[in-house]
């Protein structure tokens, strides 16, 4: 089957391209990120949605980039529509199969405004039930946060992102701090200070200390795949953490109900997700987080993900060639 992209995302694609050539497949991609450089590549330049303009996504600029590339797209068997999952809408006249996969929420740009909010549920609704749309999360946050928005199921395939080819070879003494703030944690310097890095220099500490931003980050699935040992804290005390889980909803205007920031939903993060991401260290203070730095063997660690990885990046596998069979 052959596939094509357009994103602002260069790593949801990145993954999704290299699971689904290996079982076979072609995926096309035209990238408008910012960040094509972690790929070694230049951003595409693309006619009428590019990084300038995307977020005033509409019905009449829908209509204009299928106009203009109609004739260019129409060998294509499929459509992937990573970030935002509302590019889908570009596609539509197409009369294709459109995959769409939320790795964060939804429905960006239009998280402030509820008008264009509601347009984006009623047309993804549309052709969910035509049976067009077909739609994935790549975390169990995101999957019942589409679900609570647009009462449709959406299937949760995790990424696998073993495009690095990199993996865990501690040689330094120190770890690393990925977070928003630059807390002043003995035994760690944060990553900020690594300014840009390979994946080989980074997965050369002894393990990866997190405050996450979101539920679900590209880079802690690299991290995983990777086998570093790596450390969260509790809900508990990820909440009283500055950047903790700051970007788990975008600005809105539209009345925000509690059952998606509460305590059972953030458990639904991609790192207390047992099934998927196990061996996992967990903190409930910085002391404690040293502790388990200093008492704990990170080579078995990683050797426990690094055994569970082998059936993770299996299933993965598994459940985008079943997707694929489903698109006709």
């Amino acid at each position: 089957m052959k596939l094509f992209n357009l994103d602002l995302h260069v790593s949801v694609i990145a993954d999704i391209k290299n699971v689904l050539e290996s079982i076979g497949h072609q995926v096309d991609s035209w990238s408008i990120s910012g960040h094509c450089w972690v790929f070694n590549k230049k951003k595409d330049i693309v006619d009428i949605v590019n990084e300038n303009t995307w977020h005033l996504l509409d019905s009449n600029m829908c209509d204009a980039f299928y106009n203009r590339y109609k004739e260019e797209l129409s060998s294509y068997d499929a459509f992937i529509s990573a970030y935002p999952p509302a590019f889908s809408l570009l596609y539509k006249k197409f009369n294709k199969p459109i995959i769409a996969v939320a790795a964060t929420r939804y429905e960006a740009p239009f998280s402030g405004d509820n008008k264009k909010w509601d347009w984006l549920n009623q047309e993804l609704i549309s052709m969910i039930d035509s049976g067009q749309l077909i739609t994935v999360a790549n975390n169990k946050y995101d999957k019942f946060y589409c679900e609570h928005y647009t009462n449709r199921k959406w299937e949760h395939i995790p990424s696998s992102c073993d495009y690095t080819k990199a993996s865990y070879s501690p040689v330094k003494n120190n770890h690393i701090l990925s977070s928003k703030e630059n807390y002043n944690i003995d035994q760690c310097i944060h990553i900020k200070s690594l300014g840009r890095h390979s994946w080989d220099q980074l997965y050369s500490y002894k393990a990866i200390v997190h405050i996450p931003y979101n539920v679900s980050i590209m880079s802690i699935f690299e991290q995983y795949t990777a086998n570093v040992p790596l450390l969260f804290p509790t809900i508990e005390f990820g909440k009283s953490l500055r950047g903790y889980l700051c970007e788990l909803l975008f600005s809105t205007n539209r009345d925000t109900p509690s059952c998606v920031y509460d305590d059972h939903s953030i458990g639904l993060s991609d790192f207390y997700d047992k099934e998927w991401m196990p061996h996992l260290l967990f903190y409930n203070s910085f002391d404690e987080m040293s502790k388990i730095l200093l008492d704990t063997d990170l080579m078995e660690v990683s050797n426990n993900i690094k055994s569970f990885n082998i059936k993770r990046k299996s299933r993965i596998k598994e459940r985008w060639d079943n997707l694929l069979c489903r698109v006709k």
